[in-house]
């Protein structure tokens, strides 16, 4: 069972002295506490405004993921009446409310070269893009303007929810050593391309943000140059990785949890989306501990909540078993879960806090004198550095 208070002090690294609205510190000092200790269940919308995902878990399962990922890869066509609009936050607010954890992402659409589409896919060809993400050293250019319009515009969204108290776990330009977006032709573009698009937030008063870097992954390991698109240990909080059709969990240790472990040893470490990849419980037993998981969503399954598809056990990235499977893992948080660690957070100094005889950490093991993490004393959390 997860008791109720947490109290946390965080160190004095770039990232954590930048500043954060209360509820987005408060969720990073959760992050903190629980990295290597527990991990976070997380589901990805169906394509974009919805819970979708999330809704067919808890019906396989009886149980909801702790992060619901929305993405504003349709921002050009949202309008207000419209079938997609972003203004439109009830579902966002309504998982919020519920103690759920709230991602989001940006598959950023630009126009195509036919002009009659938007894609985020580069290439020639007609319904493809050769956007160039270089003009964000161009500040006259028309593709430069036309980042920094979007990009106020996503500020504007994403401040809807910080009016809101809403934190954000924020994953934006993923896989970009990849080049299959058109953010990832150029390293220090798509570098500079992030710092700016940080530091305009951060002019737009957004401090419910928490960031998520992603390293592009050719299925089963990362790229060896994937560090080349990395902004930055100060525009950043959590690395990432996204995982497909790998099944073997000592290979996905040794080629990606470790990869980014060594690259990037003072941040916390997810897996950022994955699909048909070994159960969590196989992953953390061969010590990729991550911070949270996130199954891709099955376009076909979960469009429609009340279609017989929907019913069936079946995913194309990580079924019914695969779920049940982690949710039977005690590391693994479920909503409900985080609910209650997020309940009565307070902060004190950290010489305050003592280690006697009694305490535990979360896993209901004594607590060994200069671990760092969460102990339990007297039905509180108390975080160690």
């Amino acid at each position: 069972m997860i008791l109720l208070a947490l109290t946390a002090t965080l160190g004095t690294s770039a990232q954590e002295t930048r500043q954060l609205s209360a509820e987005a510190a408060n969720l990073l000092k959760c992050l903190k506490a629980i990295e290597g200790e527990k991990t976070l269940s997380g589901t990805m919308a169906n394509v974009n405004w919805n819970i979708n995902e999330a809704k067919w878990v808890y019906q396989h399962t009886g149980k909801w993921p702790a992060i619901n990922c929305f993405d504003f890869i349709h921002h050009v066509y949202s309008a207000k009446g419209s079938w997609i609009d972003y203004t439109d936050v009830t579902e966002v607010l309504n998982w919020h409310r519920q103690g759920g954890i709230v991602g989001a992402m940006w598959h950023w659409n630009v126009p195509t070269n036919d002009g009659k589409s938007y894609t985020c896919t580069p290439g020639k060809g007609s319904g493809q893009t050769s956007f160039d993400v270089r003009k964000i050293f161009e500040p006259e250019s028309d593709e430069y303007k036309l980042m920094m319009k979007d990009i106020n515009t996503i500020g504007s969204y994403l401040k809807m929810l910080k009016m809101r108290k809403i934190p954000v776990i924020w994953r934006p330009l993923h896989e970009a050593g990849g080049m299959w977006f058109w953010w990832g032709m150029d390293a220090e573009a798509c570098k500079e391309l992030w710092r700016v698009m940080f530091r305009r937030f951060q002019e737009m008063g957004l401090d419910n943000l928490i960031w998520v870097w992603t390293s592009a992954a050719a299925w089963n390991k990362p790229y060896s140059d994937g560090y080349n698109w990395y902004p930055g240990d100060e525009y950043v909080d959590i690395v990432g990785i996204d995982i497909y059709n790998n099944t073997g969990a000592a290979n996905i240790y040794n080629s990606c949890f470790k990869f980014l472990q060594t690259y990037s040893p003072d941040k916390m470490v997810a897996l950022t989306e994955c699909g048909n990849v070994a159960k969590i419980s196989a992953q953390w037993r061969t010590r990729s501990k991550w911070l949270f998981f996130m199954p891709w969503y099955d376009y076909e399954r979960t469009k429609d909540v009340n279609s017989e598809a929907f019913k069936s056990t079946e995913h194309g990235h990580a079924n019914a078993e695969w779920w049940a499977d982690a949710f039977a893992q005690d590391y693994v948080l479920t909503r409900d879960d985080f609910k209650q660690l997020m309940t009565g957070v307070e902060s004190v100094r950290d010489d305050r806090v003592t280690r006697p005889a009694g305490s535990y950490d979360l896993l209901g093991r004594p607590w060994q004198e200069g671990r760092r993490g969460i102990v339990i004393r007297n039905g509180k959390k108390y975080f160690h550095r």
